[in-house]
This record gives structure tokens, C-alpha cells and sequence, in this order.
């Protein structure tokens, strides 16, 4: 227990001194000019497959969750780009979204490069390719997540009314259901932590950062809400900014997480070392 605890200390300290908490307010800003060329990718993905009305519903799936509808300022102005969106998949407006959707994964990579203690070597245009590759792959993983967590209970409605006998298995079908909307979240973290940074870390080198990650955006979501509601007033501060602040301090909240991911992984790696040579 004294070793966690000493682990999660000298995260914290690695946080501070490697500039992470200056440079997730850097991811932050990126995240949040990227959310609208991200969603835009999505919304050109979506026509070309002919289902206009999932984009509805994957704007519902991406914002709701976010707490005390810290989302809903942009929320709205994202169903007027949304409904505006072409069916061209290659265009210049598409080549310009994915492009600025990159930053996002470029503060990314320089904050996992600092905590690991790497030095990027990789060519500029490499990283940028490799920064697209991960933006249409999230569009693609998020379409995937709406159908999950939206079709599976149609789907199963539809099968149930027809065959009574598998009503009884409506539990495990939602065990199921969830578990793969969380098993992709997952992926998409492991690959952030074994991709980004500029040298190849083993998968259980880099599990436990990723975990506490997840545990933080499940409980610190929750805990972020509350403040919200009951201590809270930015618009006492803000005025009409008020909501895209809260969004940009939502934001700043998950970059810390993905850093101090990052900064514990390389922490209980040290203390490993350490405890080995002793």
C-alpha cells in the first residue's frame, strides 16, 4: 500500500514538473477546436452510409454524458454544422477539419512524450498522417459506439417479440452491450499510450495509467457535475462565456487524466527498477 501511495505521489510531482498542467490546458484548447472538424468528419461519414438521422443521435451520445449539460453551448451550434454537412468524403473543407482535428492528437503525443521521457524523432508529416489516421479512426469508433449502445436495444426488442423465450437473457445482452462501448474506449486508450509517444511501450507497462484514466472520467465526471450544480456560478464570472468555459475546464479536467496516465506509468516503472536493484 505505502509503495502505491508513494507511486501516486510521484506522479503527481512528475505532473507538475514536466509541465503537464500547463500543457493539458495546450490538449484542452486543441480538443475543443478539434471537437467541431471532428464532428464534421463524422457527419460526412454518416451521409455517405445514408443514415442522416444516426447523426442526431451520435451528437446525443457524445454530449450527453458530459456533466450538468456542460456541453449544451455548443451542443446546439454542433446540429447546425451537422446539418449542414456535405456528402463529399474527399473535399477541401473535409481536408482542412481533418487537418486542424490533429492538433488535438499532437499536444497529445508532446504530453505522453514528456512523461515517458522521449524525444520526438519522427518527421512532421508522419506524425500528421498518423494524427489523421487516429481522428478518422475515432469518427469510425464513435459511429460503432452509437450503433452499440443505440441498436443493440432495438435490435434485441425486435428479436424478443418474436422468439419470447430469450427475454430472460435481456441482462447479459446489456453486460454485453456496454461492455463493448467500454472495451472500445479502452483500445482507443492503449493505442494513444502505445502509439503517440515515440518509442514502442510494452502493454503492461502502460495498463494501470490507463486504468486509473478510466476511473478518473467515470468518477471525477460524476464528482465534476456536483460542483457544478451545488458550489459552482461561472456565470457570475463569465456572463454568456460562462458555458464554454465549463466545457474548456471539462476538457482541461481529461487531459490531466491522459497525463497523469502517463506520468504513473512512468512512475511505477521507476519505483519496479528501483525496488529490483535494492
Amino acid at each position: 500500500m505505502k509503495g502505491i501511495l508513494s507511486v501516486f505521489w510521484n506522479a503527481s510531482i512528475r505532473l507538475v514538473y514536466d509541465g503537464g498542467l500547463a500543457n493539458a490546458g495546450n490538449v484542452a484548447l486543441s480538443l475543443l477546436l478539434s471537437i467541431f472538424p471532428f464532428m464534421l468528419l463524422i457527419a460526412v461519414l454518416v451521409n455517405i452510409w445514408g443514415e442522416p438521422e444516426l447523426l442526431e443521435q451520435i451528437l446525443e451520445l457524445v454530449f450527453s454524458h458530459w456533466p450538468a449539460g456542460s456541453a449544451a453551448p455548443i451542443a446546439a451550434e454542433m446540429k447546425v454544422v451537422l446539418g449542414q454537412a456535405g456528402g463529399e468524403l474527399i473535399s477541401i473543407n473535409t481536408l482542412i477539419a481533418l487537418f486542424l482535428a490533429t492538433n488535438g492528437v499532437e499536444s497529445a503525443r508532446d504530453g505522453l512524450n514528456r512523461a515517458y521521457k522521449l524525444t520526438e524523432r519522427r518527421n512532421f508529416m508522419w506524425r500528421r498522417l498518423q494524427g489523421t489516421f487516429f481522428v478518422f479512426v475515432g469518427a469510425l469508433s464513435l459511429i460503432l459506439t452509437a450503433f452499440i449502445l443505440i441498436g443493440t436495444p432495438i435490435a434485441w426488442n425486435f428479436i424478443v417479440t418474436r422468439i419470447d423465450e430469450l427475454e430472460p437473457l435481456g441482462f447479459s445482452v446489456v453486460l454485453i452491450q456496454y461492455g463493448l462501448a467500454f472495451g472500445i474506449l479502452i483500445i482507443i486508450l492503449y493505442c494513444f499510450h502505445y502509439f503517440l509517444p515515440c518509442g514502442r511501450k510494452k502493454i503492461k507497462e502502460i495498463r494501470w495509467g490507463i486504468w486509473i484514466t478510466i476511473a478518473g472520467i467515470l468518477l471525477g465526471s460524476k464528482a465534476f457535475g456536483f460542483y457544478l450544480t451545488s458550489f459552482a456560478d461561472y456565470t457570475a464570472i463569465y456572463a454568456g462565456l460562462a458555458g464554454i468555459m465549463i466545457v474548456i475546464v471539462y476538457l482541461y479536467y481529461l487531459s490531466v487524466l491522459i497525463l497523469f496516465g502517463a506520468e504513473f506509468n512512468a512512475s511505477l516503472a521507476e519505483y519496479r527498477k528501483a525496488s529490483l536493484s535494492a
